[in-house]
């Protein structure tokens, strides 16, 4: 089971804006003790994904846009993202988070609990 402590800090920051992957690779880096942290990273991501509380997508000019796939797809367009650039995201990625509705949901409890 996921530590919800993990992701808490990119959903809360998700609930005033769009979240760079960074935020869920330093996530992965500062928990992953037990597994590599791209391991870690990569449960994180299927698990945000999976239940439906973030998004995936890129930003364009007319603000953000959700890739499409079920959460499997997603998580591979983001790792072929992170190997093009070297798992070095600031240089360029694509990929941002983006909150859903339960994602906001689960932000606010986090900040409550």
């Amino acid at each position: 089971m996921i530590d919800r402590r993990v992701f808490a800090d990119v959903l809360i920051e998700g609930l005033d804006d769009w979240v760079p992957i960074d935020q869920l690779i330093w996530a992965a880096r500062g928990a992953g003790k037990e597994c590599s942290w791209k391991d870690l990273f990569v449960e994180l991501l299927h698990f945000l994904l999976e239940n439906g509380l973030v998004q995936i997508g890129e930003l364009a000019a007319e603000g953000f846009s959700p890739w499409r796939g079920d959460a499997g797809e997603v998580v591979q367009l983001v790792l072929d993202d992170l190997e093009r650039l070297s798992w070095e995201p600031q240089l360029g990625s694509r990929a941002w988070i983006a909150n859903t509705e339960a994602g906001d949901e689960a932000a606010r409890s986090l900040i409550d609990g």
